[in-house]
């Protein structure tokens, strides 16, 4: 399959142990293409999402779920369900050890087997300063 122009709406909730929360809307272009089993999807972040500069990439499989960030911002976060992953993040002060937890994770498919929703419901720990829980929801426009 060629890399197909499709629409993204991404919406983000993090909730900080401390009790404030923050909250991102985003809908943008991207380009979704399938090699073997998995689905990729990539796009460019914005200023909206405060990672301008950014390339993303989506690797989506039947049970899992990665996150490539590479650009002005660089990581890597995997997502299973019931599964604590281990993620490195680079800053600009070096990198920092972060673990992921993945509550839930559902990958929605339409009738050409291409996602059209993905929801991850996931918790983040990085190096024992910051823990956050929070939802990730991405609707695929084909």
């Amino acid at each position: 399959m060629k890399n197909k122009k499709i629409w993204l709406s991404i919406s983000g909730r993090t909730k900080h142990v401390e009790g404030n929360e923050d909250v991102i809307e985003l809908i943008t272009e991207g380009e979704i293409y399938k090699k073997l089993k998995s689905d990729y999807i990539i796009y460019d972040e914005t200023e909206v999402s405060g990672l301008k500069g950014t390339t993303t990439t989506l690797e989506i499989d039947e049970d899992k779920i990665s996150i490539m960030r590479l650009g002005t911002t660089n990581s890597h976060m995997t997502f299973e369900k019931g599964r604590k992953n281990f993620n490195t993040y680079s800053t600009p002060y070096g990198d920092l050890t972060m673990s992921v937890y993945t509550e839930n994770l559902d990958v929605n498919y339409n009738s050409d087997h291409l996602p059209t929703k993905i929801h991850v419901d996931y918790n983040v720990e990085i190096q024992g300063l910051m823990s956050s829980d929070n939802v990730l929801n991405i609707e695929v426009k084909h």
